[in-house]
């Protein structure tokens, strides 16, 4: 395996999903029936769509590593109650993780089982902590509290609404030292180092990493609500906010929900091409892309919408991201697949996960309108 591919395939990269589930799930209106396809990703919004009542999730990945993860996480809904579930997964101190990994792993795959007993060290420190992502931005928070200071991060979330943020971010975040910060620690170099170039490659190479982040640091935080945002709490704090801002496949209201329909995920580690190459035409309603597109060629991008279309049934819906390169269905596939770009704009608005760019709605159109 090369240095590039063992960043991506050797371990984790992501212990948890940095894609808002709500708007995924405002577009698709998921019915019972329905067969929803999801990148796996950290797991964490194939859980959530289980909260609507689909027949299917299936949760791919080509990276094996991130089905063990989320099978841990099923092995804890399985296994534990709520409180002991928040402690495992890392939202609770706990210090007695491989207790409680004990009664988890009895419910394991034999790949995954494997691996969790050969990392005791990612269980012991909660396994919504463990991946490449998250030790980027642990190393990122920790860089943020020398160079800002923890009181003005905690100034950030206590003040009482967007406009005394502004002025916070404007007095004192938005300096030479942080725009220097940005230009380096939020660079392509940087990145590529510490995950692979191949991530970027289709990146223009005018494009400036730097502005782009800082910018979307500062939509982050002048927002009206920063307490709600779990992401922005997990970045800047290093926890969710409370208890009662938790991810929604987190929130104590649904455990019950997602534990009774955990049967229902099916997990695949496989290409997306490979995939829906073997699955039967008109069979999935539901496809969330995450954010992969902007990794492949355009070449490959609209192959694997072309199989979207064979696999999607008339009305299927496609959503996905676009974080530094822009992707939406290209012209040669108009009369397949019909963009919703309204309902994108108005979804993206409201969307907690500040980094992207850009959310995409489309839609399968089989049937040739009269």
């Amino acid at each position: 395996m090369s240095r590039s591919a063992n960043r991506v395939f050797g371990d984790i990269v992501y212990a948890q999903c940095w894609e808002d589930p709500e708007l995924d799930r405002r577009a698709f209106r998921i019915e019972p029936g329905d067969t929803v396809f999801s990148i796996t990703s950290g797991g964490c919004n194939v859980l959530a769509f289980l909260i609507d009542d689909p027949k299917t999730v299936c949760a791919l990945d080509l990276n094996p590593h991130q089905n063990f993860l989320l099978d841990a996480k099923i092995g804890a809904f399985t296994a534990l109650s709520y409180g002991e579930m928040l402690e495992f997964l890392g939202v609770r101190p706990s210090n007695r993780r491989q207790e409680l990994y004990a009664a988890v792993r009895l419910h394991l795959q034999e790949e995954s089982r494997r691996y969790w007993d050969t990392h005791p060290e990612n269980v012991e420190a909660g396994i919504i902590h463990t991946g490449r992502y998250e030790e980027y931005m642990r190393l990122l928070r920790n860089t943020l509290r020398r160079i800002k200071g923890e009181k003005l991060i905690r100034g950030l979330f206590e003040a009482t609404g967007a406009e005394e943020r502004a002025e916070l971010y404007a007095a004192r975040w938005d300096t030479p030292l942080w725009r220097l910060f940005t230009r380096v620690f939020l660079s392509r170099a940087t990145m590529s180092f510490l995950f692979t170039k191949d991530f970027f490659q289709y990146v223009d190479g005018t494009f400036s990493f730097g502005r782009h982040f800082a910018d979307r640091v500062r939509t982050m935080l002048t927002a009206e609500h920063l307490q709600d945002n779990y992401f922005a709490s997990y970045i800047l704090l290093g926890r969710y906010f409370d208890e009662t801002r938790l991810p929604l496949y987190l929130q104590r209201d649904h455990f019950g929900t997602i534990r009774s329909r955990l049967d229902r995920v099916w997990m695949v580690n496989d290409s997306c091409d490979n995939f829906l190459s073997r699955c039967a035409d008109s069979s999935i309603q539901k496809f969330n892309f995450t954010n992969i597109f902007e990794w492949m060629s355009p070449e490959a991008y609209e192959r694997l919408l072309r199989r979207a279309w064979r696999v999607g049934s008339d009305g299927a819906v496609l959503t996905y991201r676009n974080l530094l390169v822009f992707r939406e269905r290209p012209a040669s596939l108009k009369d397949l697949i019909r963009p919703n770009r309204e309902l994108a704009r108005t979804l993206h608005a409201s969307d907690r996960s500040f980094i992207y760019r850009n959310y995409v709605v489309e839609i399968v159109q089989k049937e040739k309108p009269s």
